[in-house]
């Protein structure tokens, strides 16, 4: 099935689709809040604030208030990437982003956010444009170069190298790809991107404030409980699924960074669900 380029909504039900980890997420909120982690890593989206998430398969624990209103435009990752702008603010606000997603905008600042979706609703759903695609594209890529704007407000001078980006980028697509299924281990990645390990684990930690190990661990224990949510996987196809040596191994590793054992964690999604 060929997936939508632009997706509206008013919630944040297509969160937890298994999609969502091919679209770029651009959310604010006008009343209540959310709190969600991204990586592992706690926020709060409030009255005000805009969300930009580029990589929605690390969110988990979404959570929304009784009275939370939200408007949400979901690009699908290759659409969004024709449409952008061609500078490099994209790879250092993409960085910045993986930090902190949230971004508190002004009260100008959430009125031109509306006035681009809402525009580009219209335009994307009406059909008799001869130029259409073209039409909508750079109204996207507007919508794209106001989200820079803001976040150009918030974070006046990123202290990040573009050197230092680009290698991160690079090294957090090989993980979206799907390569920690596989590899684990930051010596591959460094081969891959013709640097020492050394050097990846000093640009991630300086770039991101985390080590290469902690993308490795956190890309992997996501899709690893992804498939735990599947029911009629056993433990031991999802341990040969992502390749580890034994079951044990596998049970130890999920525990080291869950704090509960496969089975466990299945219990309390049975507990939950």
């Amino acid at each position: 099935m060929i997936a939508q380029e632009i997706l509206f909504a008013d919630d944040f039900s297509f969160m937890a689709s298994k999609e969502i980890d091919r679209y770029v997420t651009h959310a604010l909120c006008h009343e209540g809040e959310a709190s969600f982690h991204l990586a592992g890593q706690p926020f709060r989206m409030r009255k005000g604030d805009c969300i930009v998430i580029t990589h929605g398969e690390l969110v988990t624990d979404m959570s929304v208030s009784d009275d939370f209103r939200v408007t949400v435009l979901y690009l699908l990752g290759e659409y969004a990437l024709k449409n952008m702008p061609k500078n490099d603010y994209d790879v250092i606000g993409k960085l910045t982003l993986l930090r902190n997603p949230v971004l508190p905008l002004t009260e100008h600042e959430r009125e031109v956010f509306m006035e681009d979706v809402n525009l580009i609703k219209r335009r994307y759903t009406g059909t008799d444009h001869h130029f259409h695609d073209e039409l909508v594209g750079c109204l996207t890529m507007a919508f794209c170069l106001d989200i820079y704007d803001f976040h150009a407000r918030i974070y006046e001078n990123p202290q990040i190298s573009k050197q230092g980006a680009a290698i991160l980028t690079r090294f957090i697509d090989m993980l979206k790809s799907g390569e920690y299924v596989r590899h684990r281990e930051v010596s591959y990645y460094a081969s891959q991107l013709f640097i020492t390990p050394k050097y990846l684990s000093e640009i991630c930690k300086k770039t991101s404030g985390f080590s290469a190990n902690f993308w490795i661990s956190r890309f992997t224990i996501t899709g690893i409980t992804r498939l735990l949510a599947e029911k009629d996987l056993t433990l031991k196809t999802i341990s040969d699924n992502f390749n580890f040596s034994s079951l044990p191994y596998f049970c130890r590793y999920v525990q080291n960074l869950l704090g509960v054992t496969p089975s466990e964690y299945r219990e309390g999604l049975t507990s939950h669900g």
